[in-house]
């Protein structure tokens, strides 16, 4: 049966939940309505908005909406994307991000709409100081109401369910994200590697919940024991203290800002991520599809890819992480086995896979909603 969702975004940036999204409406196109709600890309950022239309998708700009709190745009964005509701009379919304995921939540209860919040991480740990991080758990808590939950991994779940007591647990599900391989392409910011030097990666934003400084520590760990130079592939309000911390310790460090998945992954020897939580890294599977391991330590969604084999893990430490990385430059077979475990995960997270299940959980809202009036659409 054809199903009209609506997914709702703050911004459509090149990151995971934009290309999530790009990969679902990809593979269900043919069967259902796809309509994708979004504001406006930050300055600097890639706007992927091109890359939804081209897969299926009807995309409807909401200016109002934005990555920044704003108590007078919020409020606006939320009555623009109350009239596009009302408009478009979806079977389901779909909503993706912290804030469209408050103001859905908001807006589905009232017009009674079906609605899906993917956490495609959080910030009820490592963004913000305690009571901050209770008050947000406090706020989601309140906004849940009937809404059904995706977690990424059974971690995720444990976390945002069983800890921070978020939603009814008859509508969560732990359904990781459909994640497209990646295939690596040439660029000329690449001529400014050095030939023939192993070439440590990070591939992300710049936040301080990446922590830029202890991946920058972990390089310089690993060049007092061999040759290696490091790229930073991305961009955000820790770069320019980055730059200065690499300039300190006397780090070779190119900083590339924003560049596509696939022109970092072809330079990148290892992928070195040091965040102090994740849900579930693009990146990370990303690396796996293309033929590059991937270290980290097991925080988050990064824990269970290390259950699963698709990232070598090790304590989060300078040298815990520099041995690590170190292993996968210098010895071969070890290389070897971890990314034929890494690729068997990256496949089994193929959109075509993923795309099923969560079209499934679609049909089960519809008609779960069906039997559970909730009101009409005003």
């Amino acid at each position: 049966m054809p199903v009209h969702v609506v997914h709702l975004i703050a911004r459509l940036n090149d990151g995971g939940p934009a290309r999530a999204i790009a990969a679902l409406v990809a593979s269900l196109q043919a069967r259902h309505r796809l309509t994708v709600l979004t504001g406006a890309v930050g300055p600097g950022e890639r706007d992927l908005s091109a890359l939804l239309a081209a897969s299926g998708a009807t995309v409807v700009a909401v200016p109002q909406l934005g990555r920044r709190l704003s108590i007078r745009r919020d409020w606006q964005a939320l009555r623009a994307v109350r009239r596009e509701l009302r408009r478009l009379r979806p079977d389901l919304l779909h909503t993706h991000t912290a804030k469209a995921g408050a103001i859905g939540r908001i807006l589905a209860r009232g017009l009674g709409i079906p609605c899906l919040h993917t956490y495609h991480g959080h910030v009820l740990h490592g963004y913000f100081p305690r009571l901050s991080s209770a008050l947000a758990a406090t706020a989601e808590r309140l906004l849940a109401g009937t809404a059904w939950h995706q977690a990424l991994t059974m971690s995720q779940y444990h976390e945002l369910h069983e800890v921070a007591r978020i939603g009814r647990r008859a509508r969560w599900r732990v359904l990781p994200l459909p994640i497209p391989l990646v295939a690596p392409a040439s660029a000329p910011w690449q001529a400014q590697l050095r030939p023939a030097v192993p070439v440590l990666g990070f591939l992300g934003r710049l936040t301080a919940v990446k922590d830029g400084e202890l991946w920058l520590r972990v390089l310089a760990a690993l060049q007092a024991r061999m040759a290696v130079q490091g790229v930073v592939c991305g961009d955000g309000e820790e770069r320019s203290r980055l730059e200065h911390q690499a300039r300190a310790l006397g780090l070779t460090v190119l900083f590339t800002g924003f560049v596509p998945a696939g022109e970092a992954l072809a330079v990148i020897g290892v992928l070195l991520m040091t965040s102090r939580n994740e849900g579930l890294p693009f990146a990370a599977i990303e690396a796996a599809g293309a033929g590059v391991p991937v270290v980290a330590p097991p925080v988050g969604g990064l824990a269970e890819l290390i259950r699963w084999r698709a990232v070598r893990g090790a304590q989060r430490t300078p040298a815990g992480l520099a041995a690590a990385c170190a292993t996968l430059f210098t010895r071969p077979g070890v290389r070897r086995r971890q990314l034929a475990d890494a690729q068997r995960c990256a496949l089994a997270l193929a959109p075509e896979v993923i795309a099923a299940r969560v079209e499934a959980l679609y049909h089960t809202m519809v008609a779960d909603a069906a039997t559970r009036p909730v009101g009409a659409v005003a």
